[in-house]
């Protein structure tokens, strides 16, 4: 399982090198407050999560340290990278309220273009 981790863990990073060097928008605000100065390399830290409003393309945002309140995100996002020890639901709705739509596990990263753009989440 863990060297499972691994292997994800490097997916992300070789996803967010190409994001890196394909250059991105810079991040957004939200509440709470994503990491103030965020530098996308930051993605890949343990313990952060990002999300981006395309396939890891245009405006991010990085949260460190996720608690467990639900986050409205600060756009519609589509695609993420879970660095965090815990799964990240995410909802279609702006107050983590209904069925999550999309579960994000730890040290996971997905887009999900085609089945549209989420607007909270929390970690579980």
């Amino acid at each position: 399982m863990r060297v499972q981790g691994l292997k994800r863990a490097a997916a992300g990073v070789a996803v967010l090198s190409a994001v890196l060097l394909a250059g991105a928008s810079g991040p957004a605000s939200a509440a709470p407050a994503p990491a103030a100065g965020a530098d996308l390399s930051r993605c890949t830290a343990a313990g952060s999560l990002c999300v981006w409003e395309g396939a890891f393309t245009g405006r991010w945002a990085l949260y460190e340290d996720l608690g467990t309140a639900c986050v409205t995100a600060p756009f519609g996002v589509l695609a993420t990278v879970n660095m965090t020890d815990r799964r990240v639901e995410f909802y279609r709705t702006a107050d983590c309220t209904g069925t999550p739509a999309h579960s994000e596990p730890s040290l996971g990263l997905h887009s999900w273009t085609s089945a549209g753009a989420l607007y909270s989440f929390r970690a579980v």
